[in-house]
């Protein structure tokens, strides 16, 4: 456990991009959502944190809600992954923009933790799968809490698109990217798209 603490802030872990639950919470007018993800997330049993970075290595830091990141350790099974939280809340202007929460992991953290050279390998499948599954629940029990407009679990895939690419059509699919939307909005989404789409209820 304290040795992948220490990966939180090894600059050789914190590289080779993010892999990431992103979800677009809610209009960036109303806030509240994103405390009660926040609040939410930072009291699971199977996560410690925040933490900061300290001279001598980490130690515990204050929750921020607001623009702000917030790192931490997940336990699954028999491994401890360090994480961050981040969140945007888009104010340019305000009254059009979005509240977006994402879970990311660093890439090279996730190969170091996991003991291999590259995590999306192919052979690799089993450990990408251990973070698939948390991830896909994490989503579906953050749509309890409030149901979110869309979340999507890829590679660097924070900020590429809206619920209103899925609406409107306008979506360049470049990974293998799942999208996941409350079955309110399923009706508008473009046909062509449907099939890319998992409802969460």
């Amino acid at each position: 456990m304290t040795e992948n603490k220490l990966l939180l802030f090894d600059k050789e872990a914190r590289c080779g991009g993010f892999y990431e639950l992103c979800i677009q919470v809610c209009p960036s007018i109303d806030n509240s959502p994103i405390t009660l993800y926040t609040d939410f997330l930072w009291t699971q049993s199977n996560i410690e944190g925040p933490f900061e970075e300290t001279w001598n290595g980490y130690s515990n830091s204050k929750l921020e809600y607001e623009n702000a990141i917030n790192n931490g350790v997940l336990t699954l099974d028999k491994y401890s992954i360090p994480f961050l939280t981040y969140n945007v809340r888009e104010e340019s202007p305000i009254e059009t923009g979005f509240n977006w929460f994402d879970i990311s992991f660093y890439e090279e953290t996730l190969n170091k933790v996991f003991k291999v050279e590259n995590i999306f390998d192919k052979e690799n499948i089993h450990y990408k799968k251990v973070i698939d599954t948390y991830l896909t629940k994490l989503m579906k029990d953050f749509y309890q809490v409030y149901p979110f407009q869309l979340a999507m679990i890829d590679f660097e895939i924070s900020g590429q698109y809206y619920l209103d690419n899925l609406i409107k059509g306008d979506l360049n699919n470049w990974t293998n990217t799942n999208y996941f939307i409350g079955k309110q909005h399923l009706a508008d989404i473009k046909e062509e798209f449907k099939n890319l789409i998992t409802i969460v209820d």
